[in-house]
C-alpha cells in the first residue's frame, strides 16, 4: 500500500517536479575495533563517498528522542519523508468536490487552496523554521565506521546507491566510507561534520590524508568543505557529476518560470513522462485528450497551489535548497525570498561565498599536490531522458546539461552549447585555463569545449550522457582508474581513456542479468548450454570492463544472456518478451496522438466553455477596455 501511496503521489504532483522517492529501513551497525591491517602504510588513502540528494536515509524521532512509528514503521526516508495520513478521508471528499465543481461550472473552485493545504500537510516533517533550522527532530543514519562494518543489507543498499564495488574490490571496504547529510540541512553545517568524520576515518586507517568522492549533491558538501577547512587532509577529489554550482531546475522552481505554452503542456509533457516510464506515449496522449474538460483556470490554480507549497515548505526556509541554485541566480532570488530573514541569510550568504571561492579553493588544492579531476555527462536538456516532468522547467532549452545539471556546474566552467546550437553559436573565451593552450579541448560534435573549465586536462565529458552516471559501467570503470592513479589526466591514455566519451546502459547486466545467470546450478545442463551460458557470461563480463562506451556491445551481450537464460528455464526468464510494438498497439498510439493533436487544435490550452468565452471576453475588453 505504502509503494502504491508513492506511486500515485508522484503522478499526481509530477506537475509540481517531484523527484522520485526512496527509502530503506534502520539496521545496527558494528563499530571498529582496530585499524586498517595496513596501518596507513599502503598505497591508496582511504576514499569517503560523498553522496547524492537520494542517499542519506534520515528517520522521524518525537519530542522524546523516540522513534516516529507509523503504521509499524519508523518513519524515514532517504529522500522525502511524506505524511501519508494527511491523505485522509475528509481530505480526499474535500478535493474531489473542488475537482467536480470546478469541472461542473468550468471556473477554479478553490483548487489552489485545496493543492496548497495537502501538499504542505504531505511534506510537513522536512519543514525549516526562517533560521534554516529543521523543526521537526530528525536524525540522519551515520555510519562511523568503513563498509567492512557495515550490516549486508546495508551494504547491497550502498552499492545500489553508488556502484563502486570493482573499486572496492581493489582497495578493500576496510577503505571506503559512506558519510551521509541531511537534505534538509545546511551544507556548511554538514561541512562540520565532514571534518569530525575524516579526522575518524584517518585515526582508524592510519592514513593522515582521505579521497573525497562526491556524487551529485555531494558537491556542495565538498564546497563549503574546502571553504571552511581547506585542503590538506584530502589526497584526491574525484567528482562524479557533482552539483559545484548549482542546477537551473532548483532555480527555475524558486523563481516559478514554466514552460507552459499550449503545445508543451497539452501535448507533449505527459507524454514524453509516459515514455519514461511506460515505454510509450499513448496513456499520455489520452490524458491530454481528457485534460481538455477541465477548464485553464483550474489547471494553472492546481499548479500554482502545489508549487508554493513545495517552496513554501520545503526550499524557501532550507539552507541546502539554496545551494543547489547557481551562483549567477543567487542574488536576485535571495532578495526576493530571503530580505525578512537575515539568520537565514547569513547562512546562505556564507555556502554562496564558499562557491564563488570555490575555483580558486580547487587551484590552491591542486598546487599543493591534491590530484582533482572531475566527470560530467553533457548534451542533454533538463529533464531530457529521466526525470522528464523537470523538463517543465523555463531553462530546459537553454542550458547544456546531464539532464539534472548544468555542465558549467559538474565541469566548473566548460563551455556546452545548448539546445538546437554549436559552439560556433556562442561567442566566449576559449583555452582560459589550459596548461597547454595549444591542445584541442572542443568535443568532436562541437558542443563542449572544456578549456573554460577550471582544470581542463582532468575533466572527462560522457556526450549525451544522463546524470544517473551509475547506468553506465564505463564511468565507473574511469572512476575507479583516476583513484587507483592508472590515470593522471585526459592525456595519460586517450585510446583507452578519451576525454570525450559516451553512454551506455550496463546497470540491468551488471546488477541483475549477470548475477542471475551466475547463480544457475549447470549440473543440470547439457554441455553445450553449460557452453553457452559460460560464454555468455564471459561476454557480459568484458562489456563490464569497456573504458570506451559501445551500446552495441551491450546489447549484444544482454540478448545472448537474456536467450540462454530462457532457453535453460531460469526463473524470470521464461517469457522474452520483444520490444517491438504489436500493430494494435501502433494503431492505438496513431489514434491518441492524432486526439491529442486535434484537442489542442480546436481548444488550445484549455476547456471547451474555455474556448467559447475567449472571444466573449476578448470582445468586452475592447468595448468596455
Amino acid at each position: 500500500m505504502k509503494k502504491f501511496f508513492k506511486k500515485i503521489l508522484a503522478m499526481t504532483l509530477c506537475l509540481a517536479m517531484l523527484v522520485p522517492i526512496g527509502a530503506i529501513g534502520a539496521s545496527a551497525t558494528t563499530e571498529p575495533e582496530t585499524e586498517t591491517d595496513c596501518g596507513g602504510k599502503c598505497e591508496h588513502s582511504p576514499v569517503i563517498v560523498l553522496p547524492g540528494i537520494n542517499h542519506s536515509p534520515t528517520y522521524l524521532y518525537d519530542e522524546n528522542d523516540e522513534p516516529f512509528i507509523y503504521n509499524g514503521n519508523h518513519l524515514g526516508g532517504t529522500l522525502l519523508i511524506l505524511n501519508e495520513s494527511a491523505l485522509s478521508a475528509g481530505a480526499i471528499l474535500k478535493a474531489v468536490a473542488a475537482v467536480l465543481g470546478t469541472l461542473l461550472l468550468q471556473t477554479n473552485l478553490g483548487l489552489d487552496k485545496i493543492a496548497y493545504n495537502l501538499v504542505s500537510e504531505i511534506f510537513k516533517y522536512q519543514r525549516c523554521d526562517e533560521n534554516g533550522d529543521h523543526i521537526e527532530n530528525l536524525k540522519t543514519k551515520r555510519w562511523n565506521h568503513s563498509l567492512e562494518y557495515m550490516s549486508e543489507d546495508d551494504i547491497e543498499w550502498t552499492y545500489r546507491m553508488v556502484p563502486m564495488k570493482p573499486l572496492v574490490d581493489e582497495i578493500g571496504e576496510d577503505h571506503v566510507y559512506f558519510f551521509t547529510f541531511n537534505l534538509v540541512g545546511d551544507p556548511m553545517t554538514s561541512a562540520d561534520e565532514l571534518k569530525e568524520y575524516v579526522e575518524m576515518v584517518k585515526e582508524q586507517t592510519g592514513h593522515d590524508k582521505v579521497t573525497f568522492l562526491p556524487v551529485s549533491l555531494g558537491g556542495t558538501i565538498l564546497t563549503a568543505y574546502l571553504e571552511k577547512y581547506g585542503h590538506e587532509d584530502l589526497d584526491q577529489i574525484v567528482n562524479a557529476v557533482a552539483c559545484l554550482d548549482g542546477t537551473d531546475i532548483v532555480a527555475d522552481m524558486m523563481a516559478r518560470e514554466w514552460r507552459l505554452e499550449d503545445e508543451y503542456l497539452y501535448h507533449d509533457f505527459i507524454a514524453n513522462i509516459f515514455v519514461e516510464s511506460e515505454g510509450v506515449p499513448t496513456l499520455g496522449y489520452l490524458i491530454n485528450t481528457i485534460l481538455h474538460i477541465v477548464p485553464r483556470s483550474g489547471i494553472d490554480a492546481l499548479l500554482s497551489g502545489a508549487m508554493s507549497a513545495i517552496i513554501e515548505t520545503l526550499m524557501v526556509n532550507c539552507p541546502q535548497f539554496w545551494a543547489m541554485l547557481p551562483s549567477y541566480r543567487y542574488e536576485a532570488l535571495a532578495e526576493r525570498y530571503l530580505s525578512d530573514k537575515p539568520v537565514l541569510k547569513a547562512r546562505t550568504d556564507a555556502f554562496q561565498q564558499a562557491r564563488l571561492n570555490l575555483k580558486q579553493n580547487i587551484l590552491d588544492a591542486v598546487a599543493d599536490g591534491v590530484r582533482v579531476n572531475s566527470i560530467a555527462g553533457a548534451n542533454l536538456d533538463l529533464g531530457e531522458q529521466m526525470y522528464t516532468y523537470f523538463n517543465i522547467v523555463a531553462s530546459a532549452e537553454k542550458v547544456n546539461s546531464d539532464g539534472i545539471v548544468n555542465l558549467n556546474s559538474t565541469t566548473l566552467g566548460a563551455t556546452g552549447a545548448a539546445h538546437g546550437q554549436t559552439l560556433d553559436d556562442l561567442d566566449y573565451e576559449k583555452n582560459t585555463y589550459c596548461t597547454d593552450p595549444t591542445h584541442n579541448h572542443i568535443s568532436p560534435d562541437n558542443m563542449v569545449d572544456t578549456s573554460t573549465a577550471v582544470l581542463p586536462e582532468n575533466t572527462w565529458i560522457f556526450l549525451d550522457q544522463h546524470h544517473e552516471v551509475g547506468y553506465n559501467d564505463v564511468v565507473l570503470n574511469l572512476a575507479k582508474a583516476i583513484i587507483l592513479g592508472e590515470v593522471t589526466d585526459v592525456h595519460s591514455d586517450p585510446e583507452n581513456y578519451p576525454q570525450y566519451n559516451y553512454p551506455c546502459k550496463t546497470r540491468d547486466i551488471r546488477r541483475w542479468k549477470l548475477p542471475d545467470a551466475k547463480k544457475v546450478d549447470q549440473s543440470t545442463l547439457s554441455a553445450e548450454d553449460k557452453a553457452e551460458l559460460n560464454a555468455a557470461i564471459a561476454e557480459a563480463e568484458d562489456v563490464l570492463k569497456m573504458t570506451v562506451a559501445d551500446q552495441s556491445r551491450v546489447e549484444a551481450a544482454e540478448k545472448r544472456l537474456n536467450e540462454i537464460l530462457h532457453k535453460i528455464g531460469a526463473e524470470g526468464y521464461e517469457n522474452i518478451e520483444s520490444d517491438e510494438p504489436t500493430v494494435l498497439d501502433t494503431v492505438f498510439q496513431s489514434v491518441t496522438y492524432a486526439m491529442s493533436k486535434a484537442s489542442l487544435f480546436l481548444l488550445g490550452g484549455g476547456s471547451l466553455v474555455d474556448r467559447i468565452l475567449t472571444p466573449v471576453r476578448w470582445l468586452i475588453n475592447t468595448i468596455f477596455g
